[in-house]
């Protein structure tokens, strides 16, 4: 089998033992994972040519990731999503870190329900280096994601097969100073918080930051982000008058959308990806299919 020794180099092969011939070749996603990780065209030879070897014998040494800020730890590509969002599992689940860039909230945090599948950490670990390089001194504040094998949460009809993520507003108080929530605050349309959170006021500035990032990941592919519609109002007008790009706002505008029912979002914002070609077809997704849809939608 391949194995990393201490100090192993990102993407070398270290030692190749316990061949085993299978009679086939490696999937393309198997391809797909080993290529950034070997050094040389024979190591894809011998990994993947006829005589190939069980895949889960392998290990490497990862590479890092600067899009999720200095330190970030190689995240396990093996997790999976099956079924629908309020329907479904998790399997082989990825744990999001607390960082420089990231908190738990803090009525959140005893539930422990923070696992995703690994495109959707990513993308919120990205997104919160991202905010915090462009306008540091506030750190992302996360709700809850799914449990570690999906299945019910208390509390939620989706959440169930690690591609939701629930995410505080950023948010400033009295004085104009980034604020760390103990639980959600809602806001209405002038951007002042409601009731006992009344001193406190919605970012703008961060919350379309948040959201550009959101939309733009090349790896989690967003499908909904639910908001007020007044909040939304106040993220695209930000956005505009930041000139954003044509391409981020209309995507933007796309996916920000108040859902129907009681809960209107209006102290948080809630966020879905597709499902990942990896996950696929046991993941199962619904209309609608953006332009950016990874891969054939399904029929």
């Amino acid at each position: 089998m391949l194995s990393s020794r201490p100090g192993a180099r990102v993407g070398e092969v270290v030692a190749v033992k316990n061949l085993a011939p299978l009679g086939s070749q490696c999937s393309p996603e198997e391809m797909r994972q080993l290529r950034p990780m070997l050094v040389t065209t024979l190591a894809l030879s011998l990994l993947c040519g006829a005589s190939a070897f069980a895949w889960g014998s392998v290990a490497f040494a990862t590479p890092s990731d600067r899009t999720r800020g200095p330190g970030a730890r190689a995240l396990s590509h093996a997790s999976r999503s099956t079924g629908f969002p309020w329907d479904g599992r998790l399997r082989r689940g990825v744990l999001l870190h607390e960082s420089a860039n990231l908190r738990y909230t803090t009525e959140y945090r005893a539930g422990g329900n923070f696992w995703g599948i690994w495109e959707l950490v990513q993308l919120l670990e990205r997104a919160a280096y991202r905010v915090n390089q462009r306008m540091p001194g506030a750190k992302l504040s996360v709700g809850e994601l799914s449990q570690e094998r999906g299945g019910r949460v208390p509390g939620h009809a989706s959440h169930r097969s690690g591609r939701d993520a629930d995410i505080a507003f950023y948010m400033l108080d009295a004085r104009d100073q980034p604020y760390e929530p103990f639980a959600f605050a809602a806001f209405g349309a002038n951007g002042q918080g409601r009731g006992v959170n009344s001193n406190l006021h919605f970012d703008d500035a961060r919350n379309w930051e948040l959201v550009a990032k959101l939309v733009a990941d090349g790896d989690a592919r967003v499908q909904y982000i639910f908001v007020s519609n007044a909040l939304e109002q106040r993220v695209l007008r930000e956005g505009r008058r930041r000139h954003a790009s044509a391409a981020i706002l209309n995507r933007a505008e796309a996916v920000l959308i108040q859902p129907s029912g009681a809960n209107r979002h209006e102290n948080h914002f809630h966020v879905r990806v597709y499902c990942p070609p990896a996950s696929r077809p046991a993941c199962r997704d619904r209309a609608p299919f953006h332009a950016w849809y990874p891969g054939r939608p399904p029929r």
